[in-house]
């Protein structure tokens, strides 16, 4: 190995160590977000039952993952969190085995490495407590073996890598769908481009005689079928059509939110303005750059990845090499996800997903823009444009490296304050000498209070009751606003309290969200 080679895996190997540490360290210290305390409190709270209970929240794999962990270690925000970091540090290894793999050991080794795991939304969900980093790095783990065996030319069924490879990538496929039913999107169009690659072009699939498509069929597609079906019907059996449902508007939404959360993710905060959130001001340089993102980066990006895709498929027999087949790959896989999301939309009226729960577009773009790159430098060797595809790839990281944040997730920004509200409740509660302290509010905040309750084991406290006029449920027999000791709400669930018995306690200027303390009667 020489020098030059040294250094580049010294510094991809750097930026990984910073990439781990810092979701260690935002595990460690951010306060719970909502879905996390959700997931918590339906799932993991109770019984071994709760955690074959189905909802789109249910993140399988995860919750599977981490009943044993909270269990033996008990409840807190790291330990719930660490079947999480355990997928961001399997996400963070293949990535570097994918990229060396891919890229060798030149400048574009670090440079492909940093565009994947300092992506502002892969760092936020690389510690949450949900599915994602698990999805993501079960998806690594597939790319990463199907790449070796692309790598090895066309399948021979009598190779036992190959054999053993299909069926690993299989599984680890079907395993990132059990950690999030949205990669199955994903999951299925790299199956059908790796297949496609691996019998040498479409036309093979014709031959129903071809022993290596019983052979693949064997060793790609059974055993993930077993391994999810293994893990999932217990949650499949329970899924309605009408779980599909994520608000989300038309496709410039979709796409917006997409952008938004990767390049815009230091400027912009959530869709939900009325608990804080701060969306893009009308005519601000972020709303007019998000419109760019949105009308002409991102389809840009996509002709840019499909224009990658031809080139490779109409070269000839004599002009595909390893480099062909892997940009036939991963590119024929990320036009065929998206392509895959427009059709459910279209035909099955599934509604467009939100950012998060699409995050494998990430690596499947990013590398598929990467090999596109690499695909016309090989044929047009001009200077200029490995220099403008560097450029780019700088400017990403430079928006990347501004993004870096360790306070919050984006996409749960007003729960920064879950832990200050408890404690605030907690300490005035403790001044007033009060027992069986009554809190009741606003629906947002009441899983993040109720996962606090139980990892302070303050008994002290009853469990919090929702009592929101502007939701749609509330706690069975939950009290009048007037008759808690400490009332939780935003200005859309002000109950109007006033007089000699309330107090303002606390007061968020960003989220809006206020605590009256009420004197005992």
């Amino acid at each position: 190995m020489n020098a030059r080679s040294l250094f580049a895996r010294l510094v991809a190997v750097a930026i990984l160590v910073f990439a781990f540490g810092l979701a260690v360290h935002r595990a460690r210290g951010q306060s719970i977000a909502h879905d996390e305390a959700l997931t918590y409190q339906t799932f993991l709270d109770s019984g071994v039952s709760h955690v074959l209970f189905y909802t789109p929240a249910n993140h399988v794999l995860f919750t599977l993952l981490a009943k044993p962990f909270v269990w033996v270690l008990g409840v807190s925000e790291f330990t719930l969190r660490l079947p999480s970091l355990l997928g961001a540090a399997v996400y963070l290894i293949a990535t570097f085995l994918l990229c060396r793999a891919l890229f060798g050991d030149g400048l574009m080794l670090p440079v492909s490495v940093a565009l994947l795991s300092l992506n502002p939304q892969i760092l936020d969900f690389l510690p949450a407590a949900r599915g994602y980093s698990l999805g993501l790095a079960c998806l690594a783990v597939a790319l990463y073996v199907f790449t070796v065996l692309v790598d090895r030319g066309e399948l021979n069924p009598d190779d036992k890598t190959w054999r053993w490879g299909c069926a690993m990538g299989s599984v680890f496929l079907a395993l990132s769908v059990a950690a999030s039913l949205t990669n199955i999107v994903p999951a299925a169009c790299l199956t059908l481009t790796f297949s496609i690659v691996a019998l040498g072009g479409w036309p093979a699939f014709q031959d129903r005689r071809d022993r290596r498509l019983r052979v693949l069929a064997s060793y790609l597609v059974f055993p993930g079928m077993l391994t999810g079906l293994g893990i999932l019907w217990p949650y499949l059996i329970q899924v309605r059509r009408s779980q599909a449902e994520t608000n989300m508007g038309g496709t410039a939404d979709s796409v917006r939110d997409i952008f938004n959360a990767s390049f815009l993710y230091k400027w912009t905060d959530d869709v939900h303005a009325s608990l804080g959130a701060v969306p893009p001001v009308p005519l601000s340089w972020q709303a007019r750059l998000s419109d760019l993102g949105v009308y002409v980066f991102l389809p840009l990006l996509f002709c840019f990845v499909a224009v990658g895709l031809v080139l490779v498929t109409r070269a000839g027999a004599q002009s595909r090499t390893k480099h062909s087949a892997q940009c036939r790959m991963f590119a024929g896989a990320a036009v065929a996800s998206v392509a895959v999301i427009f059709l459910l939309h279209t035909v099955l009226k599934i509604n467009y997903p939100y950012s998060r729960y699409c995050l494998f577009f990430i690596p499947l773009f990013t590398i598929g823009a990467l090999l596109t790159g690499r695909e016309i430098q090989l044929r047009f060797p001009f200077a200029f444009l490995k220099g403008a595809g560097l450029l780019i790839a700088g400017v990403v990281l430079f928006d990347y490296a501004a993004s870096l944040n360790a306070s919050y997730f984006r996409y749960h920004a007003y729960d920064r304050i879950s832990l200050e509200l408890f404690q605030t409740i907690a300490k005035d509660a403790q001044l007033r000498s009060l027992k069986n302290v009554r809190v009741g509010g606003t629906w947002w905040y009441e899983p993040e209070i109720n996962f606090y309750r139980r990892r302070y084991k303050a008994d002290w406290l009853l469990p919090y009751d929702i009592k929101d006029r502007s939701y749609f449920w509330e706690t069975p027999n939950s009290l009048m606003p007037a008759d808690y000791d400490y009332f939780v709400f935003i200005p859309v669930s002000d109950p109007g309290l006033t007089g000699p018995r309330v107090r303002i306690l606390y007061h968020d200027d960003k989220t809006q969200v206020t605590i009256i303390a009420l004197a005992r009667q």
